[in-house]
């Protein structure tokens, strides 16, 4: 595991541009602390961190050679099943790495090979002969990978950090930043930043050195034409589901470094306990977390205990602090690259710090939930008819917090296309609130002008023939798990130089679960219907069967104590060409004073805030 980036010199640049280039490489110095290797070959550089997972020897660092020179690579990621893969294939081993079987399948097959690798990864090969950069990212985006194109220059890095600060100065993407304002990230191939973009996973990009240009973009895995659709009765496929977890579970427990589990308690990470026990070598390792402000956190300290019991792990708890919060928030911020408005990305990053001391790599459960129909939104649309009906009763509601969240649920469930459904349930704000009213009136009237909800759009296109349920479950698996809960796990965990491995997302379990038609994960008005069956007898009911609880942070109450006059000094010397202050101390005073319904909007405020006056200082961002 490990961080990438590179350059393509299109037109004259001087030498000190291009050492610069490497200097600023080092801000991801943390994704790979074990060797830094540079190669460089005409107008092309290559740069690697190695984090050293598998193989521990020099041989294999990177940039790494193949056997007959024709390709050197640099890559990011893991190979679950490269021996399975040296072995079908019969390539011959210099090192025991991952990279060396990557490398060489790729050298046989090209294109052709990239299904068969079981793993996570970001990479670009450099073909030398032909003079062409292939950058692939995996088919469901867990690892990263941005691109930047300007008249002088091709970029690329796992961290956009990078190329940020290597930039004289860099424009605000008005449509991006319309995403964020909605969603809290970016939903497709789009940064807030204009010609800095993400490659899109389960892609070929091939940049031609000679004529300095992208020749093609090819999709080697799409869901709606790689997942093939079968039936499976309800006992076939809770035997499947079983095998293909465990499986999963053994084939990422393959490492050189030791190896921990992230656990929430919940039904996903219990599951990867349980099936790792089976297969570790030695006592596992667990970790979780609970807040000092948040008392639900406490409940899922019992059952993670309850869990570790169970499977005889040694067990480690963190307690998140307020009084820690402001320095973590000024790291985050600038550590994700982009403004990112998932506050759990902190407790994350504190529970990769813990296990740091003495991991190097984790596993956790995200995927699940897309995977399986964990969100109680598919069980809203899968009764859709009965809830729409119910929201019309929120004007007679007394509480103010159900009577606010029902008339949300009101607006959306009547929108008049299902894309426009699903954006807005998968955000907090609604028209209403107008999540550009922090802006000054020029910049609110421009993001007016942009469509937030394109990506939605597309894919309902994509799946428009699927059932309700389907469409919203592949959509999940597209836009919201790689850009919002994969992007959180790899800079938090990656910051504290932790590999994470998220087993639910194995090729094979994912193929399966894809196949599978809906009703078989949600019946009879249960969530994960198919996965809760297949782990009974192995986790305890009360964790199969009660209610769900997520790894919020609470940063409502850390807005209104610890980072309340830190949010103050923020906006107060906020950008006007970009900002009202006055709009955004209005928005957190009525925070503080407890109005529903804000505080989501708030901390996506201060966080593009605080991302401005960090790029501000620098002198990078343009007005």
């Amino acid at each position: 595991m490990c961080g990438i980036a590179g350059m393509v010199i299109k037109g004259k640049l001087d030498e000190e541009r291009i050492e610069e280039f490497i200097k600023s490489s080092d801000l991801m110095a943390h994704r790979g602390p074990d060797n830094r290797g540079v190669f460089r070959e005409g107008n092309v550089i290559l740069i690697h961190y190695r984090l050293s997972i598998i193989d521990f020897d020099k041989r294999s660092n990177q940039p790494f050679f193949s056997n007959d020179n024709k390709l050197v690579c640099v890559y990011n990621g893991e190979i679950y099943n490269y021996t399975d893969l040296a072995r079908k294939y019969m390539i011959a081993q210099r090192t025991t790495s991952d990279t060396e079987i990557m490398i060489e399948s790729f050298n046989l097959y090209g294109e052709k090979i990239i299904p068969k690798w079981n793993g996570i990864f970001s990479l670009v090969i450099y073909n030398r002969n032909e003079k062409k950069l292939n950058i692939i990212r995996d088919r469901l985006g867990i690892k990263p990978l941005y691109i930047y194109e300007d008249k002088n220059v091709f970029l690329f890095a796992s961290e956009s950090k990078v190329i940020l600060d290597w930039l004289n100065d860099f424009e605000l993407n008005l449509a991006g930043l319309s995403q964020y304002m909605w969603f809290g990230n970016t939903t497709g191939t789009d940064t807030i930043i204009k010609n800095l973009n993400k490659v899109e996973p389960g892609t070929v990009t091939t940049f031609d050195i000679n004529s300095n240009r992208i020749i093609s973009n090819y999709k080697y895995w799409l869901i709606q034409k790689s997942v093939e659709k079968k039936k499976y009765t309800e006992k076939q496929a809770i035997l499947k589901l079983n095998n293909l977890l465990e499986r999963a579970v053994e084939r990422q427990l393959v490492s050189d470094a030791p190896i921990g589990v992230l656990l929430s308690g919940g039904i996903d990470s219990s599951a990867i306990v349980a099936n790792a026990s089976k297969y570790y070598q030695g006592k596992l390792d667990t970790y979780t977390a609970f807040y000092d402000y948040n008392s639900s956190s406490k409940t899922d300290l019992l059952r993670a205990r309850k869990i570790s019991k169970m499977f005889n792990t040694n067990h480690h708890e963190l307690e998140i602090n307020g009084s820690d919060i402001i320095d973590i928030f000024k790291k985050l911020v600038f550590q994700y690259d982009e403004p990112f408005g998932d506050a759990a990305n902190i407790p994350l990053y504190q529970l990769s710090n813990l296990c740091s001391n003495d991991k190097r790599v984790i596993l956790q459960g995200d995927g699940g939930d897309e995977l399986f129909a964990g969100y109680r939104r598919y069980n809203v649309i899968n009764s859709l008819l009965f809830w729409r009906l119910t929201s019309y009763s929120y004007p007679f509601l007394i509480n103010k917090h159900w009577k606010q969240r029902m008339k949300r649920t009101n607006f959306i469930l009547n929108q008049s296309s299902y894309s426009n459904l699903m954006a807005y349930y998968l955000s907090s704000e609604v028209p209403s609130k107008n999540p550009y009213q922090i802006f000054n009136k020029f910049f609110e009237r421009k993001l007016h002008l942009e469509n937030w909800k394109k990506d939605y759009e597309n894919a309902n296109l994509i799946f428009g023939k699927e059932n309700k349920i389907q469409r919203l479950l592949y959509t999940d698996t597209k836009i919201l798990l790689p850009n919002t809960y994969l992007e959180k796990v790899d800079k938090a965990t990656m910051y504290a130089s932790i590999e994470a491995r998220v087993p639910f997302l194995d090729n094979e379990l994912v193929d399966f679960s894809l196949s599978l038609s809906s009703d078989l994960k949600i019946k009879k008005n249960q969530k994960k219907y198919l996965l809760k069956k297949a782990l009974e007898g192995t986790i305890p009911s009360e964790i199969l069967y009660g209610p769900k609880k997520g790894f919020d942070a609470p940063y409502y109450e850390w807005l209104r104590k610890d980072l309340y006059s830190f949010a103050k000094d923020i906006f107060s010397k906020a950008n006007q060409d970009i900002f009202d202050s006055k709009k955004c101390f209005k928005l957190l005073e009525d925070h503080k004073a407890g109005k529903e319904g804000i505080g989501s909007l708030l901390w996506k405020t201060l966080v593009l805030a605080y991302w401005v006056s960090i790029y501000e200082k620098k002198g990078k961002l343009k007005r």
